[in-house]
């Protein structure tokens, strides 16, 4: 094994086809084996767990993730969440902005150079955007609380599934949310960030530009009016 395979082996990586050995492993040992000291067995574990298709999967994997510190396992365990399938999205709605420290905490003074939509920071609205339009129900129901924190990453979700997979009725709801947190800077950043995967908001954002004067929110309204134009 040279330096960098064993770099890797020590965050946890498993190449396809060597958990073949843990097969035999019911979902109780392998939920157990989610908690093991080796970075790779814990791999392994979250890997297998996606044929275990259950609540107590979900809640073990979700548990795990929370306190997961090594790379291979926490990409493991969020793709065992999505080819379970429904069943993680309600349990991954309510770790929106509970897991990690990476998530926006205030307007970044950098913006956001790419063509692309910005990935989510935070892991759990990451691997919600997985399902696509699958989550959607379920992640408006989040703009509708009292929880800025999770509505904030709901927000990126709900962007990120519209811009490559154009939803219209979305934006009457971000709308809404945005109407109720005209307190909240990052809120509506995140909010006029999203609108450039919806045509139909250039009127607002038209608006919004004649009467905004803070710097970062201009810019990001002139970034998704290109956006919106591009579309055309």
């Amino acid at each position: 094994m040279n330096q960098k395979e064993a770099q890797k082996s020590s965050r946890g990586y498993v190449p396809n086809g060597a958990e073949t050995e843990f097969t035999h492993c019911d979902c109780k040992e392998l939920i157990h084996l989610l908690n093991s000291k080796i970075p790779a067995e814990r791999s392994v574990a979250a890997r297998l767990l996606s044929n275990c298709p259950t609540q107590e999967s979900v809640f073990a994997l979700i548990s795990v993730l929370k306190i997961e510190t090594k790379l291979y396992p926490k990409l493991e365990i969020c793709n065992s969440l999505v080819n379970i399938g429904s069943l993680s999205i309600k349990p991954l709605l309510a770790q929106l902005g509970e897991i990690g420290s990476n998530q926006h905490q205030k307007i970044p003074a950098k913006e956001f150079k790419k063509i692309s939509y910005p990935l989510p920071r935070d892991i759990a609205a990451r691997t919600l955007v997985r399902f696509g339009k699958e989550a959607l129900p379920l992640l408006l129901t989040v703009l509708e609380e009292n929880k800025p924190k999770q509505i904030s990453e709901a927000i990126d979700a709900i962007g990120f599934i519209n811009f490559y997979d154009s939803e219209p009725y979305l934006l009457k709801h971000l709308l809404e949310c945005y109407r109720h947190s005209m307190d909240n800077n990052l809120l509506q950043w995140k909010i006029i960030r999203a609108m450039s995967g919806f045509p139909e908001s250039k009127t607002f954002l038209l608006d919004q530009k004649q009467q905004i004067n803070t710097l970062r929110l201009l810019q990001e309204i002139d970034r998704s009016l290109l956006f919106i134009s591009k579309s055309n």
